[in-house]
């Protein structure tokens, strides 16, 4: 074969080869003097978010004695428009009336006491200009501790358990609406439903509830 007609044939087939790269680009060009804007696929919009909260945990059992207190809680996290994953730690406190404990009079009263980490997943509808509704859903390390009353004889956690801090793992769901303040401030409200399991510490599982106001703060999207 003549070097020649090698030489057409392979410009030919590099020819052929351009032809469709040079036609999906003209396909996605725009141009300006048609008015049209292009916008390019994206994909979620990724902010930081945190904030904290304080509220009042009001227990659910033996409510006689153990009393309204309250809870104090920072978090920070990652939002992706429909979901965002948090990590939050905290600390709460509520009296307990040993005064009302049978046979037990002129004990006063003294602090519950809760420290907890608690990672969650939220679910949260962005698309709200005002307000963003959210509820989530996570699990709590807990570690209580109480004042441990020597001349008490009963068989309540809240008047045996020692003085040192207890693990006891627990759930925390939770509902509320952010509303918008500023550019990227929120007035946060909301419920928290929390239990604890027995663990180290409690003789059963433990019910309370939380109503809460706090501030959240939500980025630019990167």
């Amino acid at each position: 074969m003549p070097k020649a007609l090698i030489y057409a044939t392979l410009v030919a087939l590099l020819l052929n080869l351009g032809t469709p790269v040079a036609r999906a680009y003209e396909e996605d060009y725009v141009p300006a003097s048609s008015g049209k804007r292009y916008t390019p696929l994206k994909g979620p919009e990724i902010r930081a978010i945190t904030g904290f909260s304080l509220g009042v945990p009001i227990f659910l059992n033996n409510r006689e004695i153990v009393r309204p207190g309250a809870d104090f809680n920072f978090w920070v996290g990652l939002d992706i428009g429909w979901l965002a994953f948090i990590g939050g730690f905290g600390a709460s406190w509520n009296p307990i009336d040993l005064d009302g404990v049978a046979g037990n009079d002129a004990l006063g009263r003294s602090p519950l006491t809760r420290l907890y980490i608690s990672p969650e997943i939220r679910f949260q509808i962005p698309k709200s200009k005002r307000v963003l509704p959210y509820v989530s859903g996570g699990f709590d390390a807990n570690w209580w501790r109480h004042r441990e009353v020597s001349n008490v004889s009963c068989d309540f956690w809240y008047c045996s358990n020692p003085a040192s801090f207890q693990f006891a793992p627990g759930f925390t769901g939770k509902a509320g609406m952010a509303i918008k303040g500023g550019s990227r401030v929120y007035v946060d409200l909301g419920m928290k439903y929390s239990m604890s399991g027995a663990g180290n510490f409690f003789g059963e599982v433990e019910w309370w509830l939380t109503p809460f106001v706090g501030v959240l703060y939500r980025g630019n999207p990167d």
